[in-house]
């Protein structure tokens, strides 16, 4: 079953909706699909919705969907491990109630998620409930099967898998906006931090790293402009 299932990554950008769907073999991820909407980011309700359903219609029964959130939407923290042992339900209630007092906000308008790094510290995202309710709502309602909703710029991390473990991340430009990761950390700006590859398809003066490379199987054809399709590859390669 699980082979059979496709694994898929959704990406909402400034005038388009992104769409790709894998299969994982023996051999690797082999491409299944991928769709090309245009659709505005402020786009109303009901045009996202149709977007969503048109996808959904060519989807197989048994798949799973990782949706991107904006890294713009999301809050970043690292807290020092608490003094005490705590088992895993408490360190959750005092990560999620940390972060709420530092932010000022009451602790049920937010939603967390939170790992471990080697230096005993907590990197915590936090984003607003409302807004990925919102978003799990509007799939649903599509009958996508949503697996995971993952900031943005923090999915570039599924292609390190495929990176040499000396290179320190990636960056990948929409339009004006940089999205970005290194191994410990990831964000969104005008400008990505020096020293990361771009990742892109096109020539490039500088080193640089293909989104579609994982990928052992490609069914033609492709897409024009490969680059677009960078994020949701990687959503897609995060999908377990």
């Amino acid at each position: 079953m699980a082979y059979s299932q496709w694994l898929s990554g959704l990406h909402f950008q400034q005038d388009n909706l992104v769409c790709v769907a894998l299969q994982k073999s023996r051999s690797g991820y082999a491409l299944r699909r991928w769709w090309q909407l245009p659709l505005a980011r402020d786009a109303s309700e009901e045009e996202q919705s149709a977007a969503l359903r048109r996808i959904q219609r060519e989807m197989p029964r048994f798949h799973r969907v990782a949706v991107a959130l904006p890294a713009s939407d999301t809050l970043q923290k690292q807290l020092p491990s608490p003094q005490m042992a705590l088992r895993e339900s408490e360190r959750a209630l005092w990560v999620a109630g940390t972060v709420a007092k530092q932010l000022e906000m009451p602790i049920d308008t937010l939603t967390f998620d939170y790992q471990s790094t080697e230096t005993n510290i907590y990197s915590v995202t936090a984003a607003r409930r409302r807004d990925v309710a919102a978003l799990q709502k509007r799939l649903h309602t599509a009958g996508l099967n949503v697996e995971a909703i993952t900031p943005d710029a923090s999915a570039l991390q599924s292609f390190f898998t495929w990176m040499a473990k000396d290179e320190q991340g990636l960056c990948w430009q929409e339009q004006h906006h940089w999205l970005w990761a290194t191994r410990n950390a990831w964000g969104s700006g005008a400008e990505p931090p020096e020293g990361l590859l771009r990742c892109t398809t096109q020539p490039h003066n500088g080193p640089s790293f293909n989104p579609w490379f994982p990928l052992t199987q490609l069914q033609p054809p492709l897409p024009e402009r490969g680059d677009d399709f960078a994020i949701a590859l990687a959503l897609a390669l995060g999908v377990r």
